[in-house]
């Protein structure tokens, strides 16, 4: 379905099968607490400064999670991630926010940006910082915890496959294709695999 934001996908995905034994609870009746942006990392605060001259209503981003994992071990059990698709690479590797706000620390010193894939990441050009900037990285992380921790709870993944321009932004996203959700799919059984999903 088409929102203001982009393509929604919903995914309640248990990271591990666990025996409900006698109770049997359908999944319309559990509730689970979760984090919106869980890979959300702050935005520097030198460029959050100009960002609010700019607009005073930028305060609703200023925000931040601690890692997924962290955010797992004290109970948290739905996750919410935002993919931009990047068929090429580097398409999100240079964000202008970098340029606005000199002396902020360095930008994906892994060059993970600069490969093909689906990055992570809340607004392109201003908040750009995750912990896990590809989808790559945010299943594996998903993926270690569960296997770490047998036998826990399901835990559920909410996407949003995110292509919408924004409208002040020079670096417009790429467009979800039928062929970029298949491979979306392909990562969701290719990363935390068939035997966790």
């Amino acid at each position: 379905m088409k929102l203001l934001f982009g393509t929604l996908l919903l995914l309640s995905l248990p990271l591990m099968r666990t025996d409900v034994g006698a109770d049997n609870i359908p999944i319309n009746k559990i509730q689970i607490i979760g984090s919106h942006n869980s890979y959300k990392k702050a935005i520097d605060p030198g460029l959050f400064k100009l960002m609010l001259a700019k607009d005073p209503k930028s305060y609703r981003i200023d925000y931040e999670h601690i890692p997924l994992e962290d955010q797992l071990n004290m109970g948290l059990r739905n996750t919410e991630i935002d993919i931009y698709a990047d068929s090429k690479g580097g398409k999100y590797a240079h964000p202008k926010g970098m340029e606005y706000a000199p002396n902020q620390p360095a930008f994906d010193e892994k060059g993970e940006m600069n490969e093909p894939g689906f990055k992570v990441f809340h607004i392109i050009e201003y908040d750009y910082r995750s912990h896990c900037p590809t989808f790559k990285d945010c299943l594996t992380q998903l993926k270690n915890w569960s296997e770490a921790h047998p036998g826990h709870n399901p835990v559920f993944i909410t996407l949003e496959a995110k292509d919408d321009p924004e409208s002040k932004a020079a670096n417009v996203p790429e467009t979800f294709t039928p062929a970029l959700f298949d491979e979306l799919d392909n990562n969701l059984l290719k990363y935390p695999g068939k035997n966790i999903c």
